[in-house]
């Protein structure tokens, strides 16, 4: 029996390397310079760094893996500027996907590729993205079969083929849907929104602005506090703190910034995770006072990022009055930057 189950620290990398050069071996016999061909251990351990890593032992013997991660980030991977589904926040993508020519063809190909889009789901991703050599008709084919189809074509410096990239739309129900879009676009937004104010001066930062929490760095203290502290352990851990709302976590403006644009990605999960019946439920809490309150959880839901949207608004008003330019945080402006599924055919 074959058993497929996420990496563990004891696993073997120069295991799971030497599983993908055997795997990819006959596609670089003809030609094809697929990374996993020739990618040494290292490259491997960083690659599982930023995702997850499933495998699939028959016994003790590992004979198929796959690799789910998230986007790649435009100011460290250059190499990807060109292929915009690589930078959408709802799309994983998927890479180390490899089964021991010995054991191809009993469908563990099938289980490995359920498996990764399974996860990817759970994370809350709309759209699972891949690519592989253009030249490679029966990848190309395999994949169209499991619903992948052509969104762009790309040489990648140093391959020796053209890359086709193929995108999969990962099922959700419509409101989840739209409450995912949410997430995406708080976190876009708030991106956006550090990305102008770490180009302020110290005096400029911390002043008071006359806003309800004083200064913009008063402001995002309070947005840490309430967005991600208060509430997001409401509904992923049922844990109510008690902390006020004009509380300093953090002094230091660049941690500061770092700690919410990292939270800010974690809501996509925890909504994804979330059941119809629990979406049309309550939410049993505690305020930041300790009083105890049961609302509807799609509701509260709703709050968090209608109050993060109030809050980046004033920064925004803030940086106006201060002379500052300020970005475009509309919601259409994200889904006009957003690729979208259009048809693309390959000419072979």
């Amino acid at each position: 029996m074959i058993i497929i189950r996420p990496l563990q620290a004891d696993d073997s990398l120069d295991t799971l390397t030497a599983l993908l050069h055997k795997a990819y071996a006959s596609l670089g016999k003809q030609g094809w310079n697929f990374t996993a061909v020739y990618q040494p251990v290292e490259l491997t351990k960083k690659r599982i760094g930023q995702g997850q890593c499933f495998v699939a032992f028959e016994g003790d013997k590992l004979v198929g893996t796959v690799l789910v991660r998230g986007r790649y980030r435009p100011e460290q991977d250059s190499w990807c500027l060109d292929t915009p589904w690589y930078l959408r926040r709802d799309t994983a993508i998927l890479s180390q996907y490899a089964v021991d020519p010995d054991c191809q063809g009993q469908g563990l190909g099938a289980r490995l590729m359920q498996t990764a889009e399974d996860f990817a789901q759970s994370q809350g991703y709309a759209y699972l993205a891949l690519d592989t050599a253009k030249p490679a008709r029966h990848l190309r084919s395999r994949y169209e079969r499991s619903g992948y189809r052509p969104v762009k074509e790309v040489h990648w410096e140093g391959k020796t083929y053209h890359s086709i990239v193929m995108v999969k739309a990962l099922a959700q129900p419509l409101l989840r849907a739209s409450l995912l879009r949410m997430a995406r676009y708080n976190s876009w937004a708030t991106e956006r929104l550090l990305a102008a104010i770490a180009t302020l001066s110290e005096d400029d930062y911390r002043r008071d602005a006359g806003l309800f929490f004083k200064s913009i760095h008063g402001t995002l203290n309070h947005l840490r506090v309430g967005e991600q502290l208060l509430w997001l352990p409401r509904f992923a851990r049922g844990e109510s703190n008690v902390l006020a709302l004009n509380t300093e976590v953090e002094t230091d403006r660049q941690c500061l910034a770092a700690d919410l644009q990292r939270d800010t990605e974690a809501w996509a999960p925890v909504i994804a995770g979330l059941s119809d019946e629990r979406l049309a439920g309550t939410l049993d809490y505690r305020t930041s006072k300790g009083e105890p309150v049961s609302l509807s959880l799609l509701g509260c839901l709703q709050h968090v990022f209608n109050h993060s949207t109030h809050h980046r608004g004033q920064i925004t008003a803030a940086l106006t009055a201060m002379g500052h330019a300020c970005p475009e945080l509309d919601l259409a402006h994200m889904l006009r930057q957003e690729p979208q599924p259009e048809t693309f055919h390959v000419e072979d």
